[in-house]
């Protein structure tokens, strides 16, 4: 899962605010706990748009 690091910290190399982490959730609850990261929502997957439905007249 990927993180957005919110404040500076140190993991398995140096984090710095605004960089991305991707590792496992439960490695790094703690951090999220206390506001150092926060989670990335992933991008949806369909971004097509639907074309607006109209009336045929008759």
């Amino acid at each position: 899962m990927k993180f957005k690091v919110l404040r500076p910290h140190q993991g398995d190399v140096w984090y710095a605010a605004g960089d991305e982490r991707e590792a496992r959730e439960a490695e790094v609850q703690h951090l999220v706990d206390r506001g150092v990261l926060a989670k990335v929502e992933p991008e949806p997957k369909n971004k097509a748009v639907t074309a607006p439905k109209t009336k045929a007249t008759k």
